[in-house]
């Protein structure tokens, strides 16, 4: 893991789109959460371990907290990258950290935590998060850090 993420952190980039604006020209808070599940989605591709082969082994990863904190302002087509890691991984919850940063000036835009509950995609019950996808995300995370 220490060659794929050198940093601690997975890096995905994009530009923001008109759609994402809200009527002052500003990203609107809610699209936040989307870039956080993008970089989710690369983080997981990355470790060669995407979301649907997740699925494919019956469990689903429900969202049962997320968190943001706004500390600038990003506008249309801006280009934007999302860092995102995993802190805490266990066998049933995964909590993972992203940072909304602006490449051209390093602003950070936004921080934020969502953790996810394992469960069986049968009957909904937690389930235990099926290996190698335990190791693979235990590997890669890092220990939590303050905001």
């Amino acid at each position: 893991m220490a060659d794929l993420f050198p940093n601690g952190w997975c890096s995905t980039r994009f530009r923001v789109r008109f759609a994402e604006t809200d009527a002052a020209g500003i990203v609107h808070h809610s699209t936040y959460f989307v870039w956080f599940e993008e970089g989710r989605s690369e983080l997981s591709r990355q470790l060669s371990m995407p979301y649907s082969d997740l699925e494919s082994h019956g469990v689903d990863l429900l969202l049962t907290r997320s968190e943001a904190s706004y500390l600038g302002a990003a506008r249309y087509d801006d280009e934007v990258e999302i860092l995102t890691r995993a802190t805490s991984v266990r066998s049933r919850r995964i909590v993972f950290e992203y940072r909304a940063v602006r490449p051209s000036d390093g602003t950070l835009l936004a921080t934020g935590i969502t953790e996810h509950l394992a469960v069986s995609r049968a009957n909904g019950k937690p389930a235990r998060i099926p290996e190698p996808f335990l190791s693979c995300y235990r590997a890669a995370a890092k220990p939590e850090i303050g905001p």
